[in-house]
């Protein structure tokens, strides 16, 4: 495969050494995977930035043909910033600690919590917060024991990669209930009850459901904005990456919110068990209550008894009135 009119002196030797390389092994080389991209800096060493000039290279052919850059793959980035590397791996050992300590349940913690697990796992895989932003549900799945990121170059999350107690399957189908349980029962309430007591549906019965509605889901944002209350947004809209940032950097530096609902007012039947009613002080009726009123209302009956008689009046006046008016109207014209 020859080298793009773009590339020039240096550039075009490493995209030419890159494809007679993949030639020969019988690769790929346009678009390439990751995988191969990685063989061939193992299979031909250089120095550090020798290496970073051959992706970049790559990775600028590829770009331009309109194909995903296989030098963006994780793997790749660890291989060439080992700072990136140590750091990466610093903070998964950071972040499964944190989960480890974040609820399941109790609302609106347990929601919180499921969603936050999740946001750190998927940080500590190397996403950016754009890229964590801008993942729909249909971009995750469930491999067995492995959680896999559907992307230009996937992810894959293994048990492996956990050091705590929770795997990064388990982290996922924790925030899946949430998800799938608004899917069934959208009323908020519900859904705190069911924190409330830890008893969200692990599995449901198979019903059917138009392809529309499926679509409309797998599209949805992986992750929208909450409020305190635990209510989302009507209109599925995405996490903000800021958002995304605030969060993870709260729970590494130790500043999460705690995340506790406002005290609910208990209602009629939930009333305290020494609640007792109110005493009234004894009202003492004199012997002529009922002969008072029953006098003042034979006196308003006796009062009023001449008031249509007055409105019949003031009615027979207003009609004179008008037909004066219009007595005038009609001489003008």
């Amino acid at each position: 495969m020859s080298a793009p009119i773009t590339l020039r002196g240096k550039d075009r030797s490493v995209w030419a050494l890159f494809t007679d390389w993949c030639a020969a092994a019988d690769l790929r080389a346009l678009p390439a995977d990751p995988l191969t991209l990685a063989q061939f800096i193992t299979e031909n060493p250089a120095a550090l930035t020798t290496q970073r000039r051959r992706v970049t290279t790559i990775n600028a052919v590829h770009r331009t043909a309109e194909h995903p850059s296989p030098g963006s793959a994780e793997m790749i980035r660890g291989t060439l910033n080992h700072a990136r590397a140590q750091r990466l791996s610093s903070l998964a050992v950071t972040v499964f600690e944190i989960i480890d300590q974040l609820p399941a349940s109790g609302w609106t913690a347990g929601l919180f919590g499921r969603r936050d697990a999740l946001l750190l796992l998927l940080a500590a895989s190397g996403l950016s917060f754009e890229q964590i932003s801008d993942l729909r549900r249909s971009d995750l799945r469930l491999d067995g024991e492995t959680l896999v990121l559907d992307l230009a170059h996937p992810v894959s999350l293994d048990p492996s990669t956990s050091n705590g107690s929770l795997s990064p399957a388990q982290v996922y189908r924790r925030w899946l209930q949430i998800l799938e349980f608004q899917d069934r029962a959208p009323a908020t309430h519900l859904l705190a009850g069911r924190l409330d007591t830890n008893t969200l549906p692990t599995e449901y019965l198979p019903r059917v459901v138009a392809d529309a509605v499926v679509t409309q889901r797998n599209s949805a944002p992986l992750f929208t904005p909450i409020d305190r209350w635990g209510h989302t947004p009507f209109a599925r809209s995405s996490l903000s990456a800021h958002s995304i940032a605030n969060i993870v950097a709260a729970h590494l530096t130790g500043r999460s919110p705690g995340h506790r609902p406002p005290p609910r007012q208990p209602r009629p039947d939930e009333s305290p068990k020494d609640w007792q009613p109110e005493a009234y002080p004894e009202v003492v009726l004199d012997d002529r209550y009922y002969e008072s009123g029953l006098e003042a209302r034979r006196t308003a009956h006796a009062t009023l008894s001449d008031v249509t008689a007055e409105l019949d009046d003031v009615e027979a006046r207003a009609d004179a009135i008008l037909e004066k008016l219009l007595a005038v109207l009609d001489a003008e014209v």
